[in-house]
């Protein structure tokens, strides 16, 4: 009975622990004759210390370390939806070969280390030459990582000694194929297939692709404000969300000010049913928010921001808007192509009044600023701008998701593209 009692108590611990991870085990290769394992990572959370962690197997409750993160920078801030491979550097799987072999450039979110990389890695492990660490003899022996505390953020298995999710085997690889962190311990969201079929570096298609391919677990396509008769409306447009309970708008005065304002919290999902999220969803969903305490003559400032299952909260670039009485901000008509683009683009900013002022500019997914594009007034009523995709240091930008945010004296919009190179 203490026995018992003892299992299910674990079983239980490393359940909940799925739902607490910020980093998974994504995809798990056992190579064309079992030597040639490596194992894919994949990134959850934002700005995840992976310092001191350990690669392994936890079978049985005895862990068998692997390889463990060295202490170099790269590791102290890994973005969401990076993708960290480490494969046996002593019997290297030709799918790994085909990909280039060994890649150490974190910032386009794809990293393949061999396990013999001293700066990133410690090899501590049994791989080297034909060695494996994944014999599969009773399906539990299956890749697992841990923290530089010890405590297992994802064990594949998920339980010992009859594992819920079971290794691939020699000569094959197993991956995710679904889009939310409590899926990976279901063995009907992981596929088995050849070796050769393992996508290192990559996402795994379908949802696993639409979710790994998200910097942020909302992927905002359009936020804007207009004012009406003395309100403020706000408007914004999902692609995609992921884990999403709903949002929170906060506003803040735009002008300066003697004192700094701080952002108050208008409206939040917790009490407005009109700001719950879709959970997890590719659909396209409108929303739409109004602001009726606000005072004409002024100017603020919106923020707007999502909270996941996890409670983790990402904002969402600020846009800012004057308030008038009796007009009604005119809405501008805003496109970007190519989209995706693997260099810059063109924007089309439509229905502009003449001579109206307007600033254009780029941004990062994190709201940071990249480049300037236009500062001035508009001589027609379509302005036709282009952007090389380079940034204000004139430096190529890396792969993701950038905003295009135009703001005028009384309107802000923004607009999500992806960069994909």
């Amino acid at each position: 009975m203490q026995r018992f009692l003892f299992m299910a108590f674990a079983s239980l611990w490393l359940y909940q622990a799925t739902f607490a991870q910020s980093v998974i085990i994504n995809e798990i290769s056992q190579g064309s004759d079992g030597g040639k394992e490596w194992v894919e990572l994949l990134v959850i959370d934002e700005g995840v210390d992976m310092r001191g962690w350990e690669l392994g197997d936890f079978d049985d409750g005895v862990w068998h370390p692997i390889a463990e993160f060295t202490s170099h920078s790269q590791w102290s801030d890994l973005t969401r939806g990076t993708i960290v491979v480490i494969y046996n550097s002593g019997d290297v799987d030709g799918t790994i070969l085909t990909t280039g072999g060994e890649d150490t450039t974190f910032s386009d979110k794809s990293v393949l280390l061999g396990v013999n990389n001293s700066s990133f890695l410690n090899d501590i492990g049994p791989w080297g030459g034909s060695s494996g660490a994944f014999a599969n003899s009773d399906g539990d022996d299956a890749p697992a990582i841990r923290n530089a505390s010890d405590q297992i953020v994802h064990d594949m298995a998920v339980a010992h000694p009859s594992a819920a999710v079971s290794s691939p085997g020699s000569a094959k690889v197993k991956y995710y194929t679904s889009n939310t962190v409590g899926g990976v311990t279901n063995d009907l969201n992981w596929t088995v297939a050849a070796s050769t079929s393992g996508t290192p570096g990559e996402a795994n298609g379908g949802d696993n692709s639409n979710w790994v391919d998200q910097s942020l677990p909302v992927e905002l396509s359009q936020w804007f404000a207009s004012c009406i008769q003395g309100q403020v409306r706000l408007d914004w447009t999902t692609d995609s969300e992921i884990e999403n309970q709903g949002f929170i708008i906060e506003r803040k005065l735009g002008r300066p000010t003697e004192t700094s304002e701080a952002w108050l919290k208008i409206a939040t999902f917790a009490t407005n049913p009109d700001l719950l999220g879709q959970g997890s969803t590719s659909s396209q969903h409108n929303y739409s928010y109004t602001d009726m305490e606000v005072k004409v003559g002024e100017t603020y400032n919106y923020r707007l921001s999502d909270v996941d299952y996890q409670g983790v909260v990402t904002q969402h670039p600020e846009i800012i808007i004057g308030v008038s009485k009796n007009e009604m901000t005119q809405k501008l008509s805003i496109s970007t192509y190519p989209n995706p683009s693997n260099s810059g683009i063109q924007i089309i900013i439509a229905d502009v009044s003449p001579n109206q002022s307007f600033r254009v500019d780029i941004l990062n997914i994190k709201g940071e600023f990249v480049k300037n594009v236009f500062t001035g007034r508009s001589l027609t009523n379509v302005m036709d701008l282009a952007w090389d995709g380079m940034d204000f240091s004139n430096r190529s930008v890396p792969s993701g998701i950038y905003i295009t945010k135009v703001a005028g004296p009384n309107n802000s919009y923004s607009q999500s593209f992806t960069i994909s190179k």
